[in-house]
């Protein structure tokens, strides 16, 4: 077996490599197959840490201008540019995050009460992740970022700067919260009487 990787191989590898080269190369018409190719993967991510539509399109767009500017970093060898581009959105959206919570925290800005259906059944993920953003915010992050985008305790730490011990602590307290509030059954997910007038 050759040791050479051929365009075919990488492109089984990864059906955008073709997309990157040509961005690489200069040709607009590749970066505009590549920005089509990734905003619905990257809209998705993002969406889970950032909740204003506004915002999205804010982080979205800072995103695209590092990945365009960073492309040349990418290392096929080490994943597909879709997985490299994932990871770019995701950390422009937690640090977006933190510093419009620090904005938010210096201007004293109220956020209302978060009001939940007494009954979700048969959620999907989305669904799911709607029910989940009445959770603390920073218990909130560990959670998606571990359960949801499969991040060790060790990179969700350099991602949010805190350490792998304090986000063990906070995946722990979200379970413990989701417990404390909700009868898992199966496919539904059930607020417990006691909490359903005094969400979080």
């Amino acid at each position: 077996m050759p040791l050479e990787t051929t365009v075919a191989d990488m492109e089984s590898f990864d059906p955008n490599s073709s997309l990157v080269r040509g961005c690489l190369d200069g040709d607009s018409a590749a970066q505009r197959k590549l920005f089509d190719q990734l905003l619905p993967y990257l809209k998705s991510a993002v969406r889970r840490y950032i909740w204003s539509e506004a915002d999205v399109q804010d982080v979205l767009q800072e995103t695209f201008i590092r990945i365009f500017r960073h492309l040349h970093q990418h290392d096929p060898s080490k994943g597909q540019v879709q997985t490299w581009a994932t990871k770019i959105a995701i950390n422009a959206a937690i640090t977006f995050g933190t510093k419009k919570v620090k904005h938010m925290a210096r201007e004293r800005v109220h956020i209302p009460e978060v009001h939940q259906p007494e009954v979700l059944a048969k959620l999907d993920a989305e669904g799911l992740l709607e029910r989940l953003k009445a959770l603390p915010r920073d218990q909130y992050d560990v959670l998606i970022l571990h359960a949801v985008d499969g991040y060790s305790h060790d990179e969700i730490a350099v991602m949010l700067k805190i350490t792998s011990i304090t986000s063990r602590k906070r995946l722990s307290r979200a379970k413990q919260w989701i417990l404390s509030r909700f009868d898992l059954e199966g496919s539904e997910m059930i607020l417990k009487k006691s909490d359903r007038n005094e969400m979080d």
